[in-house]
């Protein structure tokens, strides 16, 4: 800003008195300064999964995967479903903490016997997915009504399986057969670290 000469600070201060004096229109509404949205997760249960779904967030921040974990917890307390249900509608991009984060979160739901699918998954975030191989970890289904649909019948497979009697164990493997491998959802840098070290 350059120097305000003395009848550039009268004048200013003239425009200044006039619009005070001015009386206001009785629609229009004084200018508030507004803050930024707060990204948030809402859930709700359903017959078969835990349903949550991300608010003002087109870019997906670390807080509030914190939070929808912290809710299927709670969720999971109660005796609710281990199924769950992430839509994704209107989130446009996650970052590497959010997937971090998503990767903690299918680790406790597949210890309860649950998975997570996604539903409404824009394509940019199915490419980060896609990119960091973590895309065999997680269900994708084009819409809820979809993820809703597979919720169920995972969940009915499993509580089937669990009705069921004990299940007979396995043979013992011959001496010398090796035991088969992971089905791909082992990390990039465990194999990195098998491969190379």
């Amino acid at each position: 800003m350059g120097v305000v000469s003395r009848d550039q600070g009268q004048a200013l201060a003239f425009v200044t008195a006039i619009r005070a004096a001015q009386p206001r229109r009785h629609n229009e509404t004084p200018r508030i300064r507004r803050s930024m949205l707060k990204p948030t997760v809402q859930v709700h249960t359903e017959e078969h999964a835990l349903v949550a779904e991300f608010w003002d967030c087109y870019r997906l921040d670390p807080a509030p995967v914190k939070e929808l974990r912290s809710k299927y917890e709670d969720h999971l307390r109660l005796n609710g479903r281990p199924m769950l249900v992430v839509d994704l509608l209107g989130v446009g991009f996650a970052g590497s903490a959010v997937l971090g984060l998503f990767v903690m979160l299918v680790r406790l739901v597949r210890q309860r016997g649950g998975q997570i699918i996604f539903c409404n998954v824009d394509p940019t975030v199915f490419e980060v997915f896609r990119i960091s191989k973590l895309d065999s970890m997680f269900s994708f289904v084009p819409d809820r009504p979809a993820a809703l649909d597979r919720a169920a019948q995972l969940d009915q497979a499993a509580q089937a399986a669990s009705s069921n009697e004990a299940p007979v164990p396995a043979a013992p493997l011959p001496p010398g057969d090796a035991p088969p491998r992971s089905s791909g959802s082992e990390s990039s840098l465990r194999r990195y670290r098998r491969r190379n070290l």
